[in-house]
């Protein structure tokens, strides 16, 4: 891979020999980069280690590399972490682009919307672990405690649910919310400049660092073959009318050439067969992927509802007004705005995920007028993004109105929101997490009044995701 990051025009940083601009990032990148870039601009360079990298700060920018040049911009660097997760190209978020990229993406997004197209069976499901959640945050014997733990359990409960179905999930939930306790260390070890990344000459000194990684990618995997084997055998043994991740993406490995055909007479190559392993591997990246977005969203709602109890009053009158006490399901969307708009404004506002994984170029590229060569190593600050002024008003100010038109009667569309990213690498659990977000967060609105515990201000931990450090809530039923 070249450590040229693109022409020697691009403004940037000094950097320091051996460590280069590392040390800037500090511990909060997501912060110091966005200043950074008042200075030097939308487009720069920094030396990370021995390899350097250009950094995108802003909307426009943005639009143009991942949406006008997606393809020139859809690859992934051979970061340490990246091999290590992609396991010889088995999943869609650390793997490089490339005819595996490609089926693996068709596979997932077939199995996602098997899920979600069924608004009714999705809204029960999710439906169900928000029942779960208030009980868990009314049954907690301490007047002022953290929430995290509870609302973790729940995320990881909902992901089995999904993946396994609910045989499954009542007998491994214990073993995933354990499982998931400790993907802490992946979550931080993974963040944006991780040091063994960019500097992999230094594994012998972070050994421990690169044992977490490697332990918890390895533990997830076996967990998911283990539940993925036990699936199987749940459909060829008693039969199953429901429909999991994992249903799906066995119809698909049976029938991949009517699914995942790479060529023009509906065939796939025997490299790149859709076999077990690759089956696995991608349940492994989702689950995983999808418990810390899920979670880390929800931990972030009730800390805003906390910080803003203005807002979580005004939300708390919107659905009561519409619902009363009845569920709240997916088909409210439009019955309920401020709920959706407000789902949003805390995705934008926390933007959970501060930088997109890292990107490669495929080829040689342009972007803002900069020449970029193949293989330049690219972030994309999507933190920096979500609080653009020039399509954000008052963009630190926490303001669900602002997704409204002007009737405050539809959510109004937003290309601007980029807080799964964007172009062909975006999330493809975005639609997802936010009909997730909608229905277990309007259902903890809708039945108990959120308060803070302590008189600090909600603070922010930086990792892969970005979290509310820990804080106590106090919680009562409405």
């Amino acid at each position: 891979m070249s450590s040229k990051a693109g022409s020697s025009s691009l403004p940037g940083p000094w950097s320091l020999p051996v460590v280069g601009n590392i040390f800037l990032f500090g511990s909060s990148p997501h912060r110091n980069v966005t200043n950074l870039a008042k200075h030097y601009g939308d487009v720069f360079s920094m030396k990370l280690g021995s390899m350097e990298a250009v950094i995108l700060n802003s909307v426009d920018v943005v639009k143009e590399a991942l949406v006008k040049r997606a393809s020139d911009f859809s690859g992934r660097p051979p970061l340490h972490t990246f091999l290590l997760s992609s396991n010889g190209g088995r999943n869609v978020a650390f793997t490089d682009f490339g005819k595996r990229y490609i089926q693996n993406r068709r596979a997932l997004d077939l199995a996602l919307q098997t899920q979600t197209q069924d608004s009714v069976a999705f809204t029960e499901k999710i439906q169900a672990e928000a029942d779960a959640l208030v009980c868990s945050l009314l049954n907690s014997r301490k007047e002022k405690f953290n929430s995290a733990n509870q609302i973790g359990n729940i995320a990881a409960s909902l992901q089995i649910r999904l993946f396994f179905g609910e045989r499954l999930r009542s007998r491994y939930l214990k073993e995933a919310q354990e499982l998931m306790d400790h993907s802490t260390d992946f979550i931080e070890n993974s963040a944006v400049g991780n040091v063994v990344d960019f500097m992999p000459w230094v594994k012998t000194v972070f050994k421990s660092q690169v044992r977490k990684v490697d332990e918890t990618v390895r533990s997830l995997t076996t967990f998911v073959r283990k539940l993925y084997q036990l699936r199987m055998r749940e459909i060829q043994e008693k039969g199953d009318e429901s429909t999991t991740i994992a249903d799906t993406l066995i119809k698909i490995k049976k029938n991949q050439d009517k699914y995942l055909a790479s060529d023009e007479n509906g065939n796939s190559s025997d490299e790149d067969d859709f076999d077990n392993e690759r089956v696995i591997n991608l349940m492994a990246d989702s689950f995983g992927g999808g418990y810390e977005k899920l979670g880390t969203a929800m931990k972030w709602f009730v800390a805003y509802l906390v910080a803003y109890p203005e807002a979580q009053e005004q939300l708390y009158q919107e659905i009561a007004h519409v619902k009363g006490t009845n569920p709240i399901s997916l088909e409210d969307k439009k019955k309920l705005p401020l709920l959706e708009a407000t789902v949003l404004e805390v995705l934008r506002r926390s933007c959970f995920l501060p930088f997109a994984l890292p990107h490669c170029t495929v080829r040689d590229t342009t972007v803002a007028g900069y020449k970029l060569p193949k293989d330049t190593i690219v972030f994309v600050n999507l933190w920096g993004c979500c609080h653009d002024p020039k399509y954000f008003k008052d963009p630190f100010k926490f303001n669900p109105l602002r997704h409204l038109d002007t009737k405050q009667q539809q959510v109004k569309p937003n290309s601007c929101m980029m807080a799964f990213s964007d172009g062909d690498r975006r999330c493809p659990g975005e639609g997802y997490a936010k009909s997730a977000l909608f229905t277990l967060m309007g259902t903890l609105v809708q039945r108990l009044r959120v308060r803070n515990g302590t008189e600090e201000p909600i603070e922010e931990k930086f990792g892969l995701t970005l979290r509310p450090k820990s804080h106590s809530v106090r919680v009562q039923a409405r």
